[in-house]
This record gives C-alpha cells, structure tokens and sequence, in this order.
C-alpha cells in the first residue's frame, strides 16, 4: 500500500492497544504520545495499518481516532531533515477506504481528506472528489482547508476535479471553497472560462437565497441559532459563501447577476457590501461604483474598497488621506477584528494612538510599529482596548488601555518574540532545579512585603530568567515578575480582563528586549 523504510515503532503493536471498543482511553494517551514522537515513517505506517484494520476502526473511541488522525497528518505535513516528503508515497484508495470506516463523530476527518489533496496526483484528488460528495465536512473552515493546496500549487490536474467538484456546490460546507479555487484558477490563467459559467442561474438563486437569509439574520441574528458559537459559525459560513459568489458572477460576467448583486448591496455587512460592489462596478454598474468609493471611508472595508477600485481605474476618486499609513494602520486592525475567529465585528471606533520606528524581535532592521486603539460601544456597554500593526496585526485579550504606551509596545514585542531559547515551564511541569530557583525568587518577593506568594511561571529567554507569581501587595492582588534584580508587578483584582502570567511574563521580556534592541 505505501512504500518506505520502517519507522523504528513498532506501530502494529501501539495500534492494536488504541483501536477496538475495549481500548483504554487513559492508557491510550500515553501510546497516542509515543506514535507523536515519531517521524513521516511512522505516519505512513500508521495509515498502513488503519487501512486492513477497517473493521475494527470502525468501532472504535472516535475521540482516540481523531486524535490519532492528527498526529499523523502533523507527522506526514512537518518539515523533515532527513529525507524528501513522504507524501507522495499516499494512495488514494486507502485513504478513501480508511474515511469510509472512520466511526461516526470522529474529529480530524478532514485532516485525512486535506492529504489527499497535498498528495495531488490524479489518483488522490479523484479519491478526494468522490469522498467529499459522499460525506462533505462539517465546517466550511475545514472545507477550505481541505482544498487549499491546491491554491498554492499549480503542478495538480484541473480536469481531475472540475467540472465534478461542482456538484459539490449544494453543499453549505464546500461552497465558498469550491467557488474560491474555481475563482482562482480564471484569476491565474490556469482556466480560460470559470468551470462554473453554465451554472449561472444557479449562482443567482444562490446569491439570492443567501442575501434573504442575511438579511433576516440582520433583524434578528436568533435565526442563526440560539449560542452565540452557533451564530459566529452560520454567519461566518455565509458570510464567505457570499463573497465568493460575488467574486465568481463578477468573472463570469453575465449581466443577469446584477439583480442579485443588487439585492446583496443593499445588506449591513460591509464585506458583503465591498464584494458586491465591487462585482458591479466590474459590470460598470454606477451605483456599485459610487458605493464603492462611500466604502472606503469604512475602516474595515477601506483596504479591499481601495484595491477593487484601483483595479477597475476609480482610485482617483477616493480621499489620498485614506490611503495614509495612519489610515492604513487603522483598517488593518478594523479588518483583523472583523473576522469570525476574532470579534466577527468591524469596532464602532478606531485611532492610531502611536508609531514608532523600532528594532523589534525577528526582524533584521528597524520596522514601523503602530499602536492602534479600538472600541466596541453598544450603547448601554463599553469595550476598548488596543492592537498592534506592523509586524503583525493582533490585539490582545488582557486589558491593554490604562498601560503607559512604553508598556504597550513592550508586551506586544513579548509576545512576538520566538527563539528556541525563550519559553514559559508553567509550575506542575518544572523539574526539581527549577522549584529551587523559584523558591529563591519567592523568598525575594517576600523580602520586598509581598504575601500569599504563588508559583506560577518560570519563564526563560535567552541567557536570563524570571519568576512569575501571582501575590498581594497592601491587600492587593497582583501579577508579579521578578529577575532578583528587576520586579515588577500589574494588579489583578477587579479587573474583568486581568493579565495572566504569560501576559506579564511577555511584558518583562518585552522591556528589556526593546531597552536592549533600541538603547
């Protein structure tokens, strides 16, 4: 079935003691370590031995499956030092055999159907079509996870999946995923015509039906479901679906969307708003271009507004202001907070509240890093708190606002910094030294009136080390790091958000690595 030399684990055995209705789930997690210690060898073993244990596999814990599904996608996709990819050595029949005898609920299917599409040879993607048509993910991330190696190789047969693919489209998981790679692949030159073109009418009711349902959801969003994950998890699937719909009626250029992408137009959502707009000023539709150039005073749609309309030569009729670095900065971080795994949201407000130039962690020469403030007022509540852009755009889920700006910048430089040599040993897994160190840095808190000291951190970076504990001071609760030469500490008490030791941790390292970097 796979071809390759013998892994040094003997799989069989560990297998045989993880499969089946009488396996052991406490047992299992430490067998389930010992195959994650393995290499690509190992991974293709495994497959191997799932593959003529069908029978019993499909009998077995699902939670042990998926979890042994990811260890091997993880041992089968890492980087390997010794020797080429193993992934050509997959076959698609026995991987579609192992899907098919996966038991019901099992997590990580889709990790399984994600190597039939790195292998990309005929064989596995025909295997990969026709597993998803039987049983397509749960999830429309999965989906396009799935998928997404082939938007990131061009040396894959078109043919072996489109047109099939497109009977997929019904499917609330695989549609947007479908309609992006078929997108891209007009976009690249690697299609002449959108495989999807004779099925337009059918995009249309779709883009329609889907415009309702959004609609309805924007009065009143308890038709997505009653839990707020459930809610995030149907709005961010139609949310995708639309504006690959957009996109795809925009290449295809039938002039009989432009009902539709009217009826979209007219939604709240402002990336729904962008994509449409964007698709009719490509059908040279006045109202899709003037909402397009309006769309750019939004912070969240600012970025791709001005893109669609530099494309399609409007750019000269937006502000040159909204193009600015501080303009820039500010939807970057709008942007970043609107997607689903984040707030899901765009903020009510946002402002730059400072740029500096700066020597920051994994970067060869001075970059700028920009502050941004954001905030989310409904009326009756207050959120606010502050992002960074630059090196990267993020926002921490600690209260940020009241820090000095100096603070600000360090626990963010903290946080990005990674070096093999910088790590956090939380306090159950540190060795006897490492309590012995602790205690004397414990001992030093105390010296300084700190009470109720707690372990909680030792953090390492480089050639120097603190603790981290969490203490009172004058009846205080608090976070606080100490090097034996350097303490500093950030209160806990009453505070919704409060900092936890990695985020006190990151702050520590963060002042003297930006003190160091930029002296």
């Amino acid at each position: 079935m796979f071809f390759g030399e013998d892994s040094g684990m003997n799989v069989e055995e560990i297998l045989s003691q993880l499969l089946g209705p009488e396996a052991d789930p406490v047992a299992a997690a430490y067998r389930l370590k010992e195959l994650a210690g393995g290499d690509a060898a190992t991974g293709i073993q495994i497959l191997s031995q799932l593959a003529v244990r069908s029978a019993v596999l499909s009998k077995s814990d699902p939670a042990i499956v998926g979890t042994l599904l990811g260890i091997t996608h993880t041992l089968l996709i890492q980087p390997s030092e010794s020797g080429p990819s193993r992934i050509g050595d997959l076959r698609g029949e026995v991987l579609a055999g192992i899907d098919r005898s996966l038991p019901e609920n099992t997590s990580n299917r889709h990790l399984l159907l994600h190597l039939l599409a790195i292998a990309r040879t005929p064989e596995t993607l025909s295997a990969l079509v026709a597993r998803l048509s039987v049983k397509p993910p749960t999830q429309w991330m999965q989906g396009a996870q799935i998928l997404s190696p082939l938007m990131q190789h061009d040396d894959w047969s078109v043919e072996t999946v489109f047109p099939a693919m497109l009977e997929c489209l019904s499917e609330p998981s695989l549609a947007a995923s479908i309609l992006d790679l078929a997108n891209f692949l007009v976009r690249s030159n690697r299609l002449e015509d959108h495989p999807a073109a004779d099925r337009v009418e059918t995009l249309n009711m779709l883009l329609g039906g889907l415009a309702l349902r959004l609609g309805s959801f924007e009065e009143n969003p308890r038709s997505f479901g009653d839990d707020l994950q459930t809610v995030q998890e149907r709005l961010s699937e139609s949310v995708a679906l639309a504006v690959s719909l957009c996109d795809a009626l925009a290449i295809i250029g039938d002039p009989s969307s432009i009902g539709k992408l009217n009826q979209t137009l007219e939604l709240k959502h402002r990336r729904v708003q962008c994509e449409a707009a964007g698709a009719l000023a490509k059908f040279d539709d006045e109202a899709g271009k003037k909402r397009l150039i309006e769309l750019a005073e939004q912070p969240a749609a600012r970025l791709r507004a001005i893109h669609y309309a530099d494309e399609l030569g409007l750019g000269d009729q937006i502000d040159d202001e909204l193009r600015s670095d501080r303009k820039t900065a500010e939807a970057e971080m709008a942007l970043w907070l609107s997607q689903p795994h984040q707030a899901g949201l765009p903020p009510t407000h946002v402002e730059v509240l400072e740029t500096r130039r700066l020597l920051w962690p994994s970067f060869d020469n001075p970059i700028d890093v920009t502050l941004v403030r954001f905030e989310y007022n409904s009326g009756d509540r207050l959120y606010s708190n502050v992002g960074l852009t630059g090196p990267t755009t993020f926002a921490m889920g600690c209260d940020l606002a009241d820090l000095p700006v100096d603070d600000i910048f360090a626990i963010y430089a903290g946080w990005h910094a990674e070096h093999p040599d910088i790590f956090a040993v939380p306090r159950d897994a540190m060795n006897e030294a490492q309590l012995r160190v602790m205690e004397t840095y414990g001992q030093h808190l105390q010296h300084m009136g700190y009470d109720d000291i707690k372990p909680e951190l030792l953090g390492l970076f480089l050639d120097e080390r603190a603790g981290v504990f969490s203490a009172t001071r004058e009846e205080t609760q608090c976070i606080v790091v100490t090097d034996g030469l350097e303490t500093m500490d950030q209160a806990t008490a009453s505070r919704t958000r409060a900092m936890q030791p990695e985020d006190a941790f990151n702050l520590f390292k963060g002042r003297k690595m930006l003190r160091t970097f930029n002296a």
